[in-house]
């Protein structure tokens, strides 16, 4: 009796002497999740974005024990919904699909109410679509260059997912340029601005998931906003092969509250980066037209801060800076 008591007795001793830290991961892993995650896609149902996230949720989930439920809180670029989760509790049930976007791009503008560095925990980023400028099949304009020539007599239209987007800011920066009347149309939404564009309501839309609209000939694709050519359509040019000085890097990540405890962050990171890995949603994301682009948590992080920097440097070219 006398042994168990000391035994038990170091037991306690050497649990009230060890780190606190260090046990509070060790619980954390232990028991996370217990309950259903909400996974927050701040955009509307139906865009690459929503689809995307849906289908990691879905793999997720199964690795997890876990729902993971998907809340679209479409508003502002993304922006509300990235204010909301970052005052949201950092117990890693509450996540977001973070984009370009809400992530450097609004931020360098104006205040957003939150820091997209300091506010949140990065798990990891595992796409980047490509942005084409696409106008309709039966479109006068042929080419990028002709499209902003005719901005310069007359109102051309564009739709993008939300004003001041990276997209809307990389043709704002072109029609400051060149001195075009380049219209820009918001939308909640990629896909509400791709059916815009097939509807004939705006002439031309900034967007993702544009590769099979190309292919079946509803849609013509005259460039790539992105730094790097779609290898889909290798002789389309970027902004800036066409001559334009602007570009839109895009991510998709995941991103918690800051405050996150290491261990349910090293657990989502893993978890998430098995699921992007995997030969099943690489496919998934094939047939959407999208690449898959992992990037570790700490990867995550020093890309958005380092385009941070730059769109506030575009931002003070253009007298919009934050």
């Amino acid at each position: 009796m006398q042994f168990t008591r000391r035994f038990s007795l170091a037991i306690l001793v050497g649990i009230a002497l060890s780190p606190a830290a260090t046990l509070a991961e060790e619980l954390a892993e232990e028991g996370f999740p217990s309950r259903p995650i909400t996974f927050v896609v701040p955009y509307g149902a139906g865009g690459t974005t929503d689809i995307s996230a849906r289908q990691m949720a879905t793999m997720a989930e199964k690795l997890l024990g876990q729902p993971i439920v998907v809340e679209n809180q479409p508003g502002a670029s993304g922006t509300n919904a990235m204010r909301a989760v970052a005052s949201a509790d950092a117990d890693g049930y509450t996540l977001i699909a973070t984009t370009s976007s809400p992530s450097f791009v609004t931020p360098a503008l104006r205040d957003v109410g939150y820091d997209p560095l300091s506010d949140f925990t990065t798990i990891l980023n595992y796409s980047g679509p490509f942005h084409g400028v696409l106008v309709p099949a039966d479109s006068p304009y042929q080419t990028l260059d002709e499209m902003i020539e005719a901005a310069k007599s007359g109102a051309v239209t564009y739709g993008t997912a939300g004003a001041m987007g990276g997209a809307h800011l990389a043709f704002a920066s072109i029609a400051a340029e060149m001195g075009g009347n380049l219209q820009h149309v918001p939308f909640d939404g990629a896909s509400k601005a791709t059916a815009a564009v097939l509807g004939g309501h705006v002439d031309a839309a900034l967007v993702p998931a544009y590769r099979d609209l190309v292919l079946d000939g509803q849609l013509r694709l005259l460039g790539v906003l992105d730094g790097t050519n779609d290898p889909d359509f290798p002789n389309v040019p970027t902004l800036k092969d066409a001559g334009y000085n602007a570009e839109f890097p895009s991510i998709v990540g995941i991103m918690a509250p800051a405050g996150l405890d290491a261990a349910i962050r090293d657990k989502l990171e893993a978890t998430f980066t098995e699921v992007a890995s995997s030969d099943e949603f690489k496919t998934f994301m094939t047939e959407l037209s999208q690449p898959v682009r992992i990037m570790t948590g700490t990867e995550l992080t020093a890309t958005i801060k380092e385009n941070l920097n730059a769109y506030r440097e575009i931002a003070k070219s253009m007298g919009q800076s934050n």
